[in-house]
């Protein structure tokens, strides 16, 4: 796919693989839609990928809020004029014994990890459908291919989000829009300092 110029949304922009490949993108001069929770970090990618040449916007959002990636998508067409590559990159992690990990985080990595890419994938369907050459880039994990002990939450829904993208791979055979799945190894990012394992 020819990445120069597209309109492309991303989650998660505001730091580790989601500030790299904002940084890694903006050789292709894109015009970038970057989520994340946080503004400050979002700016801070933003002046850089201005200051490569790049076009960036910032959404800061909460991608598991009630109707939160429909507004995303909303706001994403509007800044950019459409959109051509979705990343689903946003992603939490609490490592440790199954017993020990609390409720909430069990419930918080399932709705960032697995619902919230789902619920944005459906509804930026139109926009890729209509870009022509679309594609949805679902960023899994090693753990979704392996399951890896005191991950289990985290590799669960890893694994979904990746038969998530299969699934729609053959959903949408024929429709311009394409369908990856990324499964990154262990990487260095502030997600994984949260890692008790």
């Amino acid at each position: 796919m020819d990445l120069n110029n597209r309109k492309i949304l991303l989650t998660g922009a505001g730091s580790g693989i989601g500030r790299a490949l904002a940084l890694e993108l903006a050789q292709y001069s894109p015009h970038l839609a970057l989520v994340g929770r946080r503004p400050e970090p979002l700016e801070e990618v933003a002046a850089l990928i201005r200051g490569k040449g790049g076009q960036a916007v910032i959404i800061p959002a909460d991608l598991t809020a009630d109707g939160a990636p429909a507004q995303i998508v909303a706001e994403a067409q509007e800044q950019l004029g459409g959109i051509d590559v979705l990343i689903n990159n946003a992603g939490n992690v609490r490592a440790g014994r199954l017993e020990a990990i609390e409720e909430p985080e069990v419930l918080a990595q399932i709705a960032l990890n697995l619902t919230a890419p789902i619920l944005l994938t459906r509804a930026a369907l139109p926009a890729l459908r209509a870009s022509g050459d679309g594609l949805v880039v679902n960023v899994s994990s090693g753990f979704g291919l392996l399951g890896m002990a005191f991950y289990t939450v985290y590799g669960a829904t890893k694994a979904g989000i990746a038969h998530f993208g299969e699934a729609l791979r053959r959903e949408l055979y024929g429709e311009g829009v394409h369908v990856l799945n990324v499964f990154p190894g262990a990487t260095d990012t502030p997600m994984m300092e949260s890692s008790e394992a």
